[in-house]
């Protein structure tokens, strides 16, 4: 292998059989599709299933992200998979709910590939989060009721409900995905199963026990996995043979869950005709035990502590990188004395020649602070770019416009604490305490350089959660008291040096 015909790693030696940065990516180094379709982009691979692998990519006729699922090429010859595949796009071209994942397009590569063109839900699965506090579980399983119900009311069953076919959308509502296995249940179609006889398809622990013998098709057993994916919700465990009373059931839940047991055994009772007849009864009964439990007060962070580093380094070196512009400018703008032969053309204007063969200049180019404020500037965004798209990638970029940015009094606080610092120095100035008074600059360019960053971190928590600024006039009133000594330091300077009246 010279290079990955996915990833592009080169290997020097020519030797290695397997990409070595696949391997650790957990991928097999397959090449990514052909689709013959020039306005898609594949960016990235998201996970691969039983039917076909899922891409990343760009519809760039429409400038948005979408996921392409491509049939495995193993199976691309198989007629039932091909038949399988393409049903699927038929069903989801059906569904047009705000739980049911969106279909945009459909169509076949030049090699044989069949593919879909599906919305991205950048929130991950249901499977990548664990266990859930009890009213927000309940509250996604409420939503996947609501879509089931819909399903079912066009004669469409999903048969293979599971918390990785659960995608959770960057406001965390739940979306179900894949209805590869689905299919249609209505008397007045004459459509030919597609699955032999002899194969079960669906996902242990999630499948119901009618469907493993291999009963006809019924809605209810959409209702047994919705309820097996409510008990994963509420336990992070997944369930198996022995959760099926509803002791049993109660055993396993956590304290202050219990009172969802009988719910959840009526929904997976082994006998079809005990069970919960219908997703939209299911609903029913969750909503009649939802107002016992208190939705979990949401953190003013709900970054990872790590994600919150990072955001913190970007931050710390948007700071940096202000404190660089303006102290350049700083030094472009201050009046300096130098001799005659130091100031070159085109770098200083308006110079004035002074009696003893000096010249003032009054505003220059000065080329290394300028270049080094460049430099700074490019290496901020460069973060910030990275930062944003690694947000976007992972299903970070979560819209709350309406909740308050958590920095906002934080930098309150700091303003108050540099206008308070002014009034002390000014005051000590006035009573002539010069000693004290020459060290406060330090503290104060100091506490700056924070504002500066608490600033940053704010913005960019309002940029991921589509917090606009002007709803936060705490930061606003934080940058003006901030902002206030050195604004009026440097118009004290400029009018000592008579550009100002």
């Amino acid at each position: 292998m010279n290079a990955c015909p996915r990833c592009g790693f080169v290997d020097g030696s020519r030797r290695l059989t397997v990409c070595p940065r696949c391997l650790l990516a957990g991928t097999d180094g397959e090449p990514r599709p052909e689709l013959g379709a020039d306005w898609l982009a594949i960016e990235g691979e998201l996970g691969a299933g039983g039917m076909g692998r899922v891409y990343r990519a760009r519809d760039e006729r429409l400038g948005r992200a979408v996921a392409v699922k491509v049939l495995r090429p193993e199976s691309a010859g198989d007629p039932d998979f091909r038949a399988r595949f393409s049903r699927e796009a038929r069903t989801l071209a059906q569904l047009e709910h705000p739980g049911i994942v969106t279909l945009y397009d459909f169509g076949t590569a030049p090699g044989g590939d069949s593919y879909l063109v599906m919305q991205l839900v950048p929130g991950g699965s249901l499977a990548e989060r664990g266990a859930l506090p009890v009213a927000d579980a309940v509250a996604l399983a409420r939503e996947l009721c609501a879509a089931l119900a819909y399903a079912h009311g066009r004669g469409v069953v999903h048969r293979d409900i599971k918390p990785e076919n659960v995608l959770l959308g960057e406001d965390g509502r739940p979306k179900l995905s894949d209805f590869g296995i689905a299919r249609i249940v209505d008397p007045t179609r004459d459509e030919l199963p597609l699955t032999r006889p002899s194969v079960v398809l669906g996902t242990p622990g999630y499948l119901a026990p009618e469907a493993r013998a291999g009963a006809p098709v019924d809605p209810r057993m959409d209702v047994y996995a919705l309820g097996a994916v409510l008990f994963f919700a509420l336990t992070g465990r997944h369930p198996d043979g022995a959760t099926a009373s509803g002791s049993a059931i109660a055993a396993a839940l956590p304290t202050g869950a219990t009172g969802l047991a009988p719910v959840l055994a009526r929904a997976m009772a082994i006998d079809p005709t005990h069970r919960t007849a219908t997703a939209d009864a299911l609903g029913v009964e969750l909503a009649a035990v939802a107002a016992r439990f208190k939705p979990a007060a949401r953190p003013d962070d709900d970054l990872p502590p790590e994600e919150r580093t990072w955001r913190g380094a970007v931050a710390l070196l948007a700071a940096v990188a202000t404190a660089v512009v303006l102290y350049a400018g700083l030094v472009s703008l201050t009046p300096r004395v130098g001799p005659a032969d130091e100031t070159l053309p085109f770098t200083a204007f308006g110079n004035q020649r002074l009696p003893d063969g000096r010249v003032l200049t009054r505003a220059r180019f000065e080329t290394w602070p300028t270049l080094g404020a460049a430099v700074a500037i490019a290496l901020a965004l460069a973060a910030y770019g990275l930062l944003r798209r690694h947000w976007r990638l992972t299903g970070l970029d979560r819209p709350a416009p309406e909740r308050p940015l958590p920095g906002a009094r934080r930098l309150l606080s700091i303003g108050v604490v540099l206008f308070a610092v002014f009034l002390l120095r000014e005051g000590l100035a006035r009573a002539g305490a010069a000693n004290v008074v020459m060290y406060i600059p330090v503290l104060g360019g100091v506490l700056e350089l924070v504002m500066l960053y608490r600033f940053w971190d704010v913005a960019l928590e309002a940029q991921r959660t589509a917090r606009s600024l002007a709803r936060e006039p705490l930061v606003w009133v934080g940058l003006v008291l901030s902002l206030f000594p050195p604004t009026y330091h440097i118009a004290l300077l400029a009018r000592a040096a008579g550009l100002a009246p």
